[in-house]
């Protein structure tokens, strides 16, 4: 695709319609995106934004939740919904044949969910989040997240807790949805065998009765945490570490240096964490680094699961790692590799209908500007070796970095984070 080939088009009250039309497609992929995530939420309801994703698929005054599953069925699509810190994304891909009715459908739910089921829903959710603190990795990433943003909303799970959840009852999810589904905070975007000029009529139509609202306004400030280090006691058969500090927006002039840094330092099979410490030394399964850009902040991450035994050995081997990344900068070969490794996954990702709709809406999330895939290959090819090293010295620094672990015992490898 040599030009860009989105187009844009805002309604009056702030709905806005993104469309990707790609002709040689044989799908459609369609986003109705809402602009609230974890991070926009009250402290007393976290994990509401969460909750209400889940209630859009419980029905509307015209379809129960098993109408609204048969109605997605009877076009053959492939339909789910998502939460993150900063969005809601209800999401399905089917045969362009089908585009008006999947519209219908969606914007049915979007526009007139019933809440019908709420408790059950909520026991639900509580379920989901047994499940996820059975995930220890999982653990370790989120409480990692708490020490970087601490007292942010940035640094609270997504899903919530079961007493947040609990408390949440029908008129204050209610509530929630009449100022956050408004037309200042949804769009829509499509991608694949469509017509714009059609695509756009049909969501005028079918979300022309979205109320007017404003935005969340949001405006990062973490605080600093007593400790940097913050261990959770669990009976796991592998020791599970996360270190980790600020980063830097999804927007960031820098992202795709950032992005070189982090796949040379802990992206793949030949990267310095993995050759290190997994294929040198033997320590670890699991070892990876990897950065989270948000619309006005982020943080840069690293991970490793190993045994107690093992544990201690490879997050200093880490540490010296992430040292060096500081003090020299990477070779020629290591530059060339990760280039070319960020346009192939970058580019071969376009492929798909869902990943380009997906790209349309976290870049319209996050203010990202939306580039071609030439463009995209300039950014990865300028991307220098004092750019790595400038973005390690000033992101990497050991004295702001933290270090969250999960495990059956409690070690001291917040020592590590004081290393010279």
């Amino acid at each position: 695709m040599p030009e860009n080939n989105i187009r844009k088009k805002e309604f009056p009250g702030g709905l806005r319609v993104f469309s990707e039309p790609l002709a040689e497609s044989t799908s459609v992929a369609l986003g109705v995106w809402i602009r609230a995530g974890s991070r926009d939420e009250q402290a007393n309801v976290a994990g509401i934004s969460h909750l209400m994703e889940h209630m859009l698929f419980k029905g509307t005054p015209s379809m129960n939740a098993l109408k609204v599953a048969e109605a997605f069925e009877s076009i053959g699509a492939q339909e789910n919904a998502a939460t993150g810190e900063e969005y809601t994304v209800l999401y399905a891909r089917f045969l362009p044949e089908h585009l008006e009715r999947a519209l219908d459908i969606m914007s049915d739910m979007v526009l007139n969910p019933t809440l019908a089921d709420l408790e059950r829903e909520r026991e639900v959710i509580v379920e989901e989040i047994g499940m996820y603190e059975d995930r220890p990795d999982q653990m370790a990433d989120e409480n990692l997240s708490s020490l970087i943003f601490h007292n942010d909303t940035l640094g609270r799970p997504i899903i919530g807790s079961a007493e947040t959840v609990r408390g949440v009852d029908h008129d204050t999810l209610k509530n929630f949805h009449a100022k956050t589904y408004n037309a200042a905070n949804v769009f829509v975007v499509g991608a694949g065998k469509l017509d714009p000029d059609e695509f756009e009529k049909i969501v005028g139509e079918k979300l022309a009765n979205l109320p007017a609202g404003e935005p969340f306004e949001r405006n990062a400030n973490p605080g600093t945490p007593d400790s940097r280090f913050f261990y959770k006691f669990k009976e796991t058969e592998q020791y599970h570490v996360s270190i980790g500090s600020l980063g830097i927006p999804a927007k960031s002039e820098d992202r795709y240096a950032m992005a070189s840094l982090n796949n040379v330092l802990g992206g793949g099979m030949s990267s310095r964490l993995f050759q290190e410490v997994r294929e040198k030394r033997g320590l670890a399964y699991a070892v990876f680094s990897y950065h989270q850009g948000y619309s006005d902040t982020g943080a840069s991450k690293m991970y490793v699961g190993s045994t107690t035994g093992n544990v201690e050995e490879a997050v200093k081997v880490m540490i010296e790692q992430v040292g060096k990344i500081q003090e020299y900068t990477i070779t020629d070969e290591e530059l060339d590799r990760t280039k070319q490794q960020l346009k192939s996954s970058t580019l071969l990702a376009l492929e798909s209908t869902a990943a380009r709709m997906n790209r349309i809406g976290r870049s319209t999330m996050n203010g990202t500007e939306l580039l071609t895939p030439e463009e995209i290959s300039e950014r990865i090819e300028a991307v220098t070796a004092e750019d790595i090293l400038r973005l390690a010295k000033k992101h990497l620094k050991l004295e702001n970095m933290y270090l969250s672990a999960v495990g059956p015992k409690e070690l001291d490898l917040g020592k590590y984070l004081n290393a010279s």
